[in-house]
Formats: structure tokens, sequence, C-alpha cells
């Protein structure tokens, strides 16, 4: 989210006047971390200064995905081209610990990326089998 909200809105989410300070809620904490930390846990996204992905990662997965948004099938655009801009999803949230990697990112149209964020706050109650694949997992009980 803040990778996004810097490049598309020119200005960074965390204020830098006090950097303790949760974007959402306004809640101010003892340390720059203990923010980052509520704010992943809190309201499920990571202000991660580490989540940029290198321009041949992004370029990977683009060509992967033929340039269409995986979602609803649209043909999606780089921000300086006419078109659909789009946002390279992690599968795995990034504030989970899900990798940069290719095989974790998947290409969305910007009203895909924003709807694929509000479905994962709901996938436990739709998907509970997935729960239960990620319980063996974890538990290395396959």
């Amino acid at each position: 989210m803040k990778a996004h909200h810097t490049i598309a809105h020119g200005e960074s989410l965390v204020d830098q006047d006090n950097p303790r300070e949760c974007p959402m809620c306004g809640n101010v904490f003892a340390s720059k971390a203990g923010m980052r930390a509520h704010h992943a846990l809190i309201h499920a996204e990571s202000i991660a200064e580490s989540r940029s992905l290198t321009q041949s990662t992004r370029q990977r997965v683009f060509q992967r995905d033929d340039n269409r948004c995986q979602r609803c099938d649209i043909t999606v655009t780089p921000r300086d081209e006419k078109g659909a801009d789009f946002q390279l999803h992690h599968i795995i949230p990034f504030a989970a610990g899900g990798p940069n990697h290719p095989d974790n990112l998947v290409t969305l149209c910007n009203d895909c990326h924003t709807l694929a964020h509000k479905q994962m706050k709901t996938i436990v109650d739709d998907h509970p089998e997935l729960l239960d694949e990620l319980r063996a997992i974890v538990c290395n009980t396959e």
C-alpha cells in the first residue's frame, strides 16, 4: 500500500513529521517500528520500506500475465501509457512474509486490486478449506 500510495499520489503514507503515528487510526506509538507492527496487525497492511519490486520482476510478471488483469481480463498498461493502470498483487500478502518472487505476484487492474484486498479480510470465513491447507503446511502434517 505504501509503495502504491507514494507512486500514485506522490506523497508518503507515513507522516514524516511524526513517523510514530498510524496513518489509518492516528494512534501514536513509542517507536516507528511499533507503529509499523500495529499497522500490519490491526489494519492488515504493511508499510514496510522494502516492499518495492525491481523493474525486472515487474516486467517479468507483466509479460507473463500477457499485459492483462488476471481477474477481469482487461488489457492493462504502465502508468505512462493510455489505458487501465495495474498493480502487481502479492498472492501471499507481503505483510505475512510473502516474497517479491514472480510466482507470488499477479497482475491486477486497480479496481480488481482493491477488490482483492477487501476480499482478503473475509477469506477465512469464505474459504475455510484454505486455512486447513495452510495449517497442514505450517504444522508439517501433509
